[in-house]
């Protein structure tokens, strides 16, 4: 077992067995700032100007683990022997955001270029993701936020890219209808129309996370706050979006915690929030506290979480 991690000088992996060596091997020599892994497939986004990459993990680390070197640079082998190639027409890009549908199985994945957006879709014959569609369009700059919001009734996600106040609201992008903008509670809305509608200024600036827990529910973290905020509007009838089988999860609307939150990791029914000292787990039926370590003569730091 194993995990890979991005940094500055590049990609390497840390055998997870074998920790007593305390040692990372490199595996991809150029800055990276995102990653993902799909079925030994790894996706990142690399270079001084970021692009979008895809990786043969299993041939990376068996290249590194026989340290082989190749006679001929990365960008002068044929593409059908090259361990890492860059996908067209993603230079630039700053966010990636990866999510699959729970109702049909596809796995999407959406990043924002300097013109706009892209989507794929990954299509498991050809072990790799497909272009679905570009999005001319103006994404907000800085981009605290950037997830994908899965709604059941719509073909593709929907691009969470921050959060307004009073009431909390989701700003979203339909990227089904081009580039729509909207809040959460113009839904109903922006479903049946193709008018874009422009956000209100009142944004959340401090917004770290917007992490979709079910079809119902987004969860929200800014400063040192916690909130879940409906994907649909109370008005909006949300028995016919339910699934016969899913039960209505029972959240609480807050959880206020006594420190800056610098990352959080969703559970199944709980979120574990990191600070400078330690990391502090609660319940999100209740907002009890299930979990906790706090130690200040340390400075901790989440390098990572995948699901």
């Amino acid at each position: 077992m194993g995990a890979c991690f991005s940094a500055e000088e590049g990609i390497y992996s840390l055998n997870l067995n074998e920790l007593h060596e305390t040692a990372m091997d490199q595996l991809y020599p150029r800055r990276t700032i995102w990653l993902h892994v799909i079925k030994d497939v790894l996706m990142s986004l690399s270079g001084k100007t970021p692009s979008l990459y895809r990786h043969s993990l299993v041939a990376l680390l068996a290249a590194r683990k026989s340290r082989t070197l190749l006679a001929l640079p990365p960008r002068l082998l044929p593409r059908r022997h090259a361990l890492s190639t860059r996908a067209s027409d993603t230079r630039g890009c700053t966010r990636c955001a990866v999510a699959r549908n729970p109702y049909n199985g596809y796995k999407y994945l959406c990043g924002a270029t300097p013109s706009g957006l892209f989507l794929m879709q990954w299509y498991d014959p050809l072990h790799k993701f497909m272009l679905l569609k570009n999005i001319e369009c103006v994404v907000p700059s800085p981009l605290t936020v950037f997830s994908l919001i899965i709604v059941p009734e719509l073909e593709y996600p929907l691009l969470c890219v921050g959060a307004g106040r009073r009431p909390i609201r989701l700003h979203l992008i339909n990227i089904n209808s081009g580039a729509t903008w909207f809040h959460s509670d113009e839904l109903e809305l922006s479903l049946g129309s193709s008018n874009t509608v422009i956000p209100r200024p009142e944004r959340l600036h401090t917004v770290h996370t917007a992490h979709q827990l079910n079809k119902d529910t987004v969860l929200v973290c800014h400063e040192n706050i916690i909130d879940l905020v409906p994907v649909l509007p109370p008005s909006l009838d949300a028995a016919r979006w339910r699934a016969p089988e899913e039960k209505k999860s029972n959240f609480v609307s807050r959880i206020v915690f006594d420190f800056h939150i610098d990352r959080i990791l969703c559970l199944q029914d709980s979120v574990l929030a990191f600070h400078r000292h330690g990391v502090q787990g609660r319940s999100l039926r209740n907002g009890d506290v299930t979990q906790e370590i706090t130690d200040h003569s340390r400075v901790y730091r989440l390098l990572g979480a995948d699901k």
